[in-house]
């Protein structure tokens, strides 16, 4: 389903956000299947690695959005800001205690692409487009606890005991994109950057597809 026929859909923006993430978020890439399938420890040290180099660092993309938002989207935003803290300390525990990532060339380049692709993430969560950054940051808390599937069992193999995801559940953001789409503009921008967010996790997806077969050869 694109973007336009999310917009275009006869249904709120709570269900019209659950739906993109089930079409378009984390478990719709190929190898975040591969991997909840058949994970061999390089392709888990490379995923931790690679995901702390995204988002192993604050601001990230729900703190920038409550910084600039107002009213109640504030308080909401600020304690998923404060759970995704816990979740930025966990993906750094699990990076250290996996290792170096290994199989890698000399003219591998897919860290200074994460580097990049970081920059494209502070990028769309610093949106001045109302609506916009809020909409991204829904995104990244709906579809960040499919992460778990993934790395708690490589932390359970390392001997770490997975924290709980305190992250919103998945009717508190529908509620909340909910009740924050009161005009259409605000709507679409919401939409629009819940879409963007999740193409730039798919291009992360891919990049991470890309140096598995690189190892592989």
């Amino acid at each position: 389903m694109t973007a336009q026929q999310q917009f275009d859909a006869p249904i709120g923006a709570g269900d019209r956000l659950i739906a993109l993430k089930q079409s378009e978020g984390h478990a719709s890439a190929a190898h975040y299947q591969a991997l909840l399938a058949n994970a061999q420890p390089p392709e888990l040290t490379a995923l931790v690695h690679f995901l702390c180099l995204l988002h192993g660092r604050r601001p990230g993309v729900i703190d920038h959005a409550a910084s600039t938002a107002t009213g109640d989207e504030r308080a909401w935003l600020d304690d998923a800001a404060d759970a995704f803290m816990k979740e930025r300390l966990y993906i750094t525990r699990l990076t250290v205690d996996a290792g170096p990532v290994t199989g890698v060339s000399e003219d591998d380049h897919s860290e200074a692409a994460a580097v990049e692709l970081r920059g494209s993430f502070q990028l769309l969560s610093r949106s001045e487009r109302r609506g916009c950054a809020i909409g991204a940051a829904l995104a990244f808390a709906l579809d960040w606890p499919d992460l778990r599937a993934i790395l708690d069992p490589l932390a359970r193999r390392l001997g770490i005991d997975p924290p709980l995801c305190a992250l919103p559940r998945e009717r508190e953001v529908r509620d909340l994109a909910e009740s924050l789409s009161a005009t259409p503009a605000v709507s679409r921008a919401m939409m629009f950057g819940a879409d963007q967010l999740f193409q730039l996790q798919r291009g992360a997806w891919r990049l991470l597809a890309a140096r598995a077969r690189l190892r592989a050869q």
